[in-house]
């Protein structure tokens, strides 16, 4: 049977796409409970997040990154 059959598309709204279709999980066990999906993430929605809590980067040196082009950063509105 096929993904659309088996209802394996979940649709979302995308905050810049809009309306977007996605695969779902390919197993389901009796006891599956669909949650509610959310987007993928938009390039460099969480870029500083990550610098600051993971790799532990200044708030200074991350702007520098910034101001410079090296990295991005799209916050969600």
């Amino acid at each position: 049977m096929g993904v659309i059959q088996n209802d394996l598309i979940l649709e979302m709204d995308h905050p810049t796409a809009g309306n977007i279709a996605v695969p779902g999980p390919a197993v389901r066990f009796s006891d599956f409970k669909a949650s509610n999906p959310k987007p993928p993430p938009l390039i460099g929605q969480h870029t500083v997040e990550i610098l600051k809590s993971m790799l532990g980067y200044s708030e200074s040196y991350i702007n520098e990154l910034l101001t410079a082009g090296i990295i991005t950063q799209h916050a969600l509105h």
